[in-house]
């Protein structure tokens, strides 16, 4: 080197630069959020390297930005929930409470629609029953994952693996809500189930209810649910809930895949039972 010359450090090329993985990461989002679903598609799209894609997109879904269904990656409950506080009136809000009313008003119980938020699972709409003793959850209410019928289809959806080591105690048990243990093994059993049936219960000591699934292009979204009292359980009861859920979220998903498919109506009011025309 000459004298007087300045020597300038470069950076190695073996360390990734964390504005650049931000950079990637953002626009892997941005391919999501436009429709790209697969990792290959969503590599090319970003024009990021595979394994980094990989890598980024593992990221991304571990915080809850975007969710792995069936047909790949679509948006995670983390940018459902800020879309949702971002655009309160949008006809993917509306179509939402309209479920959750319908759900009340067919069930006279407690309707919930509930995401998970950062390890937990997280209220954003409720319609509440006329009767006195209710289950009473309110609008950001937080509750275990691990607990309750929305719990379990949440944790069918992408989340069991994540969440088991931090329940499971020495003998292979977790802690229901009423306070007891019970086997991991059955948990995983009532997640094999939600998955084939699109449909789950889950009935404890103070209350009881049935979850399923909200879906876009086969990503989650959130979970539909309906809570009551223990003394208000009956088999009857229980298969006729199970019906109506099931019944209200496949037709609010199939409103859903129209409306990302650009052929929702937006001018159906809120509040308005769900049609399947």
């Amino acid at each position: 080197m000459e004298e007087g010359a300045h020597h300038v450090d470069q950076p190695r090329r073996s360390e990734p630069s964390p504005v650049r993985s931000v950079v990637r990461a953002l626009k892997l989002l941005k391919a999501v959020g436009e429709g790209v679903r697969s990792t290959g598609q969503l590599q090319k799209a970003a024009d990021v390297p595979g394994p980094t894609a990989v890598r980024l997109l593992n990221s991304l879904e571990s915080e809850g930005f975007v969710s792995r269904g069936a047909d790949g990656y679509g948006p995670g409950p983390a940018i459902i929930r800020m879309f949702l506080a971002l655009e309160p009136d949008s006809l993917v809000w509306r179509l939402i409470k309209s479920a959750v009313a319908e759900l009340n008003e067919r069930t006279g119980e407690t309707s919930l629609f509930m995401v998970e938020s950062n390890g937990m699972r997280e209220c954003l709409a409720v319609g509440e029953t006329k009767d006195q003793i209710r289950r009473v959850v309110p609008v950001g209410g937080r509750f275990p994952l691990h607990q309750g019928a929305s719990g379990i289809m949440l944790l069918a959806h992408g989340l069991l693996k994540k969440t088991l080591p931090s329940i499971t105690d020495a003998d292979g048990n977790y802690e229901t809500r009423s306070g007891g243990p019970r086997p991991v093994a059955d948990l995983i059993a009532d997640c094999e189930r939600a998955l084939r049936d699109g449909v789950v219960e889950s009935v404890g000591k103070e209350s009881w209810g049935v979850a399923s699934p909200v879906l876009s292009n086969g990503a989650l979204i959130g979970v539909l649910s309906v809570s009551a009292p223990a003394f208000r359980y009956s088999p009857e009861r229980l298969a006729a809930f199970r019906e109506v859920c099931l019944d209200v979220t496949t037709r609010t998903n199939d409103m859903l895949a129209r409306v990302a498919s650009g052929l929702g109506s937006p001018d159906a009011p809120d509040g308005d039972s769900l049609t399947a025309s």
